[in-house]
């Protein structure tokens, strides 16, 4: 039985501004509890929230807004949603929610034991599943994981010989276990089955 992919998070953009406005961070920083805007550092004001949803929302000037750290994509709408609320009550702007867009929904789950990388990688260049496509990675002096890209999909997948697989790229959550159901079989017979 395959388990379940975790979401670890969502990631959602929208635009909550017409073209010719823009907002005065500095402004926003002093009234809004819970935000810095450190522009030597980075160009958006950061807003984190702890209800209804925790999660955080970077806020550019030209009002575009993206919103981390919520674990499904109906949570990210519904913090974009409360951060609308909150710049609104701080502003004099009109703020309104256009164009709201899912951007990457990243998710992990573990395999039932340890992975033969080196082997896994060996039999997918010689030997490539349908699903796999010509990109693949593997160089443990730079990075621990192996690197996957699937035909038919922007998703990238993460293999670690700990059994963990992280995919992130995907558009939805549907997106996820599609490719979850492609690769698990494919790489279950890599894996060294943890006894206890």
């Amino acid at each position: 039985m395959i388990p379940k992919a975790i979401i670890q998070n969502v990631v959602s953009t929208a635009q909550l501004l017409d073209k010719n406005c823009k907002l005065n961070l500095y402004n926003l920083a002093a009234s809004i509890n819970n935000s810095k805007y450190a522009p030597e550092r980075f160009s958006a004001l950061i807003i984190r929230i702890q209800q209804p949803i925790r999660s955080t929302a970077l806020l550019f000037s030209n009002g575009r807004i993206v919103c981390v750290g919520t674990k499904s994509v109906k949570d990210s709408e519904i913090a974009i949603g409360h951060f609308v609320v909150i710049i609104s009550s701080a502003t004099s702007l009109p703020i309104k929610m256009r164009g709201f867009k899912i951007q990457n929904v990243v998710s992990s789950f573990a395999f039932p034991g340890h992975i033969n990388l080196p082997a896994l990688y060996d039999t997918m260049r010689i030997s490539p599943p349908q699903w796999l496509a010509k990109h693949i990675s593997y160089n443990p002096e730079f990075f621990p994981g192996m690197c996957l890209r699937l035909v038919d999909f922007r998703t990238v997948v993460l293999i670690f010989t700990t059994g963990k697989c992280i995919i992130t790229g995907a558009r939805t959550e549907e997106e996820i276990f599609i490719v979850q159901n492609k690769i698990y079989n494919s790489i279950l017979m890599f894996v060294k089955i943890n006894k206890y």
